[in-house]
């Protein structure tokens, strides 16, 4: 049985999730709070749920800066942030404090509900930032330059992750032990000079990496 708190200062909107969940997950356990003070509170008795579903704007708080204190008080609980703001640069920074996953209030409820699954199956849900006009600031985080330092094992990792493959599946994918997998996600991360692997997933231009795989 899983266990999520739902933060949203907005009755209607808490109702409506919480409605979705049950309905998709029979026997999940909701936590509901209306405020970040109240989801620390929650946090403090303490409480370890499996996932953390958060609004980034909230009565007592605005903005990514509450993704860090969810995170300093529960550092094992992936958070999948609901927002209604669609900037590509506030995507980017709930990346980079460590948010698993992020789905925008105008999508359906199906998609919320796939973004729950793969969170909670340890893989990750981002809206696509590598289409259109959106390319540039791709190129920004991840030159050629940085891509041509990863060997052609560690290329193919990449493209993998950037597909939300976990390492049971990429090693299953590519025919190497895990151990292995998990060395050139670390070896990744560190060339690419990146956090995680949410980070390294979300940063990639698709198109560079193929054609760097095509060399």
């Amino acid at each position: 049985m899983y266990q999520l708190l739902i933060v949203d200062d907005h009755p209607l909107l808490r109702d409506a999730l919480c409605a979705s969940l049950q309905q998709h997950f029979p026997d999940v356990e909701l936590i509901q709070a209306e405020s970040l003070r109240a989801c620390l509170s929650a946090l403090d008795k303490p409480l370890d749920p499996d996932l953390i579903i958060f609004d980034l704007n909230l009565g007592d708080h605005q903005g990514v800066g509450g993704i860090e204190q969810v995170r300093e008080a529960a550092p094992s609980a992936p958070i999948l942030v609901i927002s209604a703001v669609e900037d590509k640069q506030t995507i980017l920074q709930c990346l980079s404090l460590g948010a698993a996953g992020f789905v925008l209030k105008s999508q359906p409820s199906a998609t919320f509900l796939r973004a729950v699954e793969l969170v909670l199956a340890g893989q990750i849900y981002f809206p696509n930032v590598s289409q259109g006009d959106e390319t540039t600031a791709q190129e920004g985080l991840f030159s050629r330059a940085q891509l041509q330092t990863l060997t052609s094992k560690q290329l193919q990792v990449l493209r993998l992750l950037g597909e939300g493959y976990p390492n049971k599946d990429i090693c299953q994918t590519l025919c190497i032990a895990e151990t292995t997998v998990k060395t050139h996600v670390s070896d990744i991360l560190r060339k690419l000079n990146v956090k995680n692997r949410t980070q390294a997933a979300l940063a990639l231009n698709k198109d560079m990496l193929n054609a760097l795989l095509a060399d």
